[in-house]
C-alpha cells in the first residue's frame, strides 16, 4: 500500500477518535471541555427569574378548587439566575418571599405579592428594581409540577436537618419528613420545599430550597438524568409559563449541567428580621449580591471580619469547642459554638465549609487554616448570623484528635527529658 493512502487511513483515524471523544466528553462529562466547545449550549449570559407560585383556587360550585394550571398565585420561591458561558458559572440569587420591596403601581409591599398583582411582566420589573439590574427572561412553575418532575427523576437525594411534621392545609399536603438522607418522592419533595414551621420560619424554607436545588443540579450532572428530558419537557409545556422557546431552554439545561460545582454560586439576600417578620435588606447588602451574581470577586476580608459558626455533626463529642481554640490561636475572633445546630440521625463524614453569604473566599480561607479538610459550600444553608458555618465531620474530628494525641506525646517527651535531666521525677507521672 502506497504511504500517502496509510496517511490518509491514519488521519481519517484520527478525525473519528477526535470526534469520538468530543462526542463523549460532551454527553457524558460537559464540565470538563469549555462552554464555547458544546453541543447546543447558551453562548451568551443572562438573567432569568425563577418564580415558583403557590396554590391558586378557582370557584367550582359549593367550593373552591385547587386550580392546578394557574400561574399568578403569589410566589413562594424568587430566584434571580445569572448564567454565564464566558466564566462557566452559574450564580443564583434566593430571595426571602416576605422581603418588603416596592411593586410599580402598588406601593410597599411584601415581594412575593407582584406576580399575583400583576403576573410575570410586573414580577420582573419588580425584582429588576429592587436589584437594579436588568432581567432577560423569566420562568413561572406551578407548585404542583414539582411532584411529576421529580417523579420523573426517580426522586431527589437530599439530607433533612430535622424532624418535619405539618399538615398542609393549602396544598392539601401531609408534610412527615423524617431526619437523615433521604430520597424524595414528588410529594415530599414539595413539602420539603414548601415547610416553614420552625423557628425561622420563611427564612428556614429558603435555606431548605437551597439544598434541594443543589440536590438538583447535582442530579442533572448525571449521565442517566438525560434520557427523561423528552418527558420533562412535556411535563414543563404543562406546568411551566416562560418566554423561553423549548430550543432556548435546551440550550440553558445543556449548560447547567456542564458547570462545574466549584462554579456554582446559590445564596440568599441577607437581611435580617424586622419588628413585623418581614425581611428587610440594606442597599449595601443589596449592592455586593448583585455584584458578586455579575461574578465580582471580595478578597478583602481579614480573619478578624469573619463570624464563624461551629455545629459539631461528628461521631465525636466535643469537637466543636477543640476547632474553637485552634481557630482562635490562629486569629479569628469571632467563633461561635452551637451545639444543637443540626439534628441529623447520622454522624457526617465530611466536613463542611459554609459560604454563608456568597463569599467563597472567605470559606477558603478558612479551609486553608484547617489544612484544606472539608468540603466548600456555596450556599446560604448554614447559620443565618454567620459568615462561615463549619459542620464538623468525622474527617475533622480525626485530624484534630490526631494532632492532639502527637502534641501530647510530644509534651510527654519533653517532659520526661526534662525529668531525667534535673533528677526529679515528671510531674503527674504514676510512681510505684
Amino acid at each position: 500500500m502506497k504511504l500517502s493512502h496509510w496517511l490518509f487511513i491514519f488521519i481519517t483515524c484520527a478525525l473519528l477518535g477526535a470526534l469520538g471523544a468530543y462526542l463523549y466528553v460532551s454527553v457524558s462529562k460537559p464540565q470538563l471541555m469549555p462552554p464555547q466547545l458544546r453541543i447546543a449550549t447558551l453562548k451568551q449570559p443572562c438573567t432569568i427569574l425563577l418564580l415558583g407560585t403557590d396554590v391558586v383556587y378557582s370557584d367550582s360550585g359549593r367550593k373552591l378548587k385547587a386550580d392546578k394550571d394557574a400561574f399568578t398565585g403569589r410566589s413562594d420561591t424568587i430566584l434571580v439566575g445569572r448564567l454565564d458561558p464566558i466564566a462557566n458559572t452559574l450564580r443564583v440569587i434566593s430571595i426571602p418571599r416576605d422581603t418588603v420591596v416596592d411593586i410599580p403601581g402598588n406601593g410597599s409591599q411584601k415581594i412575593n405579592a407582584a406576580n399575583a398583582l400583576g403576573g410575570p411582566t410586573l414580577a420582573v420589573s419588580t425584582v429588576s428594581q429592587f436589584l437594579d439590574t436588568p432581567i432577560e427572561h423569566y420562568v413561572v412553575l406551578n407548585v404542583h409540577g414539582l411532584v411529576d418532575l421529580v417523579n420523573e427523576l426517580g426522586g431527589i437525594t437530599v439530607e433533612v436537618p430535622k424532624k418535619m411534621q405539618y399538615m398542609d392545609w393549602t396544598a392539601k399536603l401531609k408534610i412527615d419528613l423524617e431526619p437523615g438522607v433521604h430520597t424524595l418522592t414528588g410529594n415530599q419533595a414539595m413539602g420539603f420545599v414548601r415547610f416553614r414551621h420552625d423557628a425561622l420560619g420563611d427564612i428556614g424554607r429558603v435555606q431548605r430550597q437551597e439544598i434541594f436545588l443543589r440536590a438538583v443540579l447535582d442530579k442533572a450532572l448525571k449521565p442517566e438524568s438525560w434520557r427523561h428530558i423528552p418527558r420533562l419537557m412535556e411535563i414543563a409545556q404543562q406546568y411551566i409559563s416562560t418566554d423561553l422557546t423549548v430550543p432556548q431552554m435546551m440550550e440553558m439545561a445543556n449548560f447547567v449541567r456542564g458547570v462545574p460545582k466549584s462554579n456554582q454560586l446559590l445564596t440568599m439576600m441577607p437581611g435580617s428580621f424586622s419588628p413585623s417578620g418581614d425581611w428587610a435588606v440594606s442597599q449595601s447588602d443589596v449592592r455586593r449580591m448583585v455584584s458578586r451574581l455579575m461574578g465580582a470577586n471580595f478578597i478583602e476580608t481579614t480573619r478578624d471580619d469573619i463570624r464563624i459558626v461551629i455545629g459539631n455533626s461528628s461521631s465525636t463529642e466535643g469537637m466543636g469547642f477543640k476547632l474553637a481554640r485552634i481557630l482562635g490561636s490562629k486569629g479569628y475572633k469571632n467563633v461561635i459554638v452551637q451545639k444543637r445546630m443540626l439534628e441529623l440521625s447520622d454522624p457526617v463524614k465530611r466536613t463542611r465549609i459554609i459560604a454563608q453569604k456568597a463569599n467563597p473566599e472567605d470559606a477558603g480561607l478558612v479551609k486553608a487554616d484547617l489544612g484544606n479538610i472539608g468540603d466548600v459550600v456555596n450556599a446560604s444553608v448554614g447559620d443565618i448570623e454567620s459568615s462561615v458555618t463549619i459542620i464538623i465531620g468525622d474527617d475533622l474530628a480525626s485530624k484534630i484528635l490526631s494532632s492532639e494525641a502527637a502534641q501530647s506525646s510530644q509534651e510527654g517527651r519533653a517532659e520526661s527529658a526534662s525529668g531525667a535531666g534535673s533528677g526529679q521525677p515528671v510531674t503527674g507521672a504514676v510512681t510505684h
